[in-house]
């Protein structure tokens, strides 16, 4: 009996140590970004996704204009590989030009690893 106590309470601690672990290590990595944003939930699952898949870019859920990225140059090249190319960058608003369109992207930092860019259109 002694025994089987003993087993669960090293189990119990080893959980509770890492699901604290865990909830820290979260609140160090999303814990400036957690309140930013009206669609913070969504972000967070684009960049949890993001973090999983090691992509460079993904599209918020819940706005298919709103991308997580995490460089303009992963930006960049996901908006060339649809067509479009690159004409000018003004602080954080970039122009990109496909045809007789013009698609801007306005990016800021929302947190140490990602930018989010609200385009004009969806490319």
């Amino acid at each position: 009996m002694r025994l089987q106590n003993s087993r669960l309470l090293v189990f119990t601690s080893f959980l509770t140590l890492f699901c604290g672990g865990g909830a820290l290590l979260f609140f160090l990595y999303f814990g400036t970004a957690l309140s930013q944003e009206d669609d913070t939930p969504d972000i967070l699952r684009s960049a949890l996704q993001m973090e999983l898949t090691h992509a460079d870019i993904t599209t918020v859920k819940s706005n298919p204009k709103r991308l997580l990225v995490r460089s303009f140059s992963a930006l960049k090249t996901h908006l060339e590989q649809r067509g479009w190319t690159w004409v000018d960058q003004m602080g954080s608003l970039v122009v990109y030009r496909q045809a007789t369109q013009q698609l801007n992207a306005d990016c800021a930092m929302y947190s140490r690893s990602y930018m989010i860019c609200d385009l004009s259109q969806v490319p």
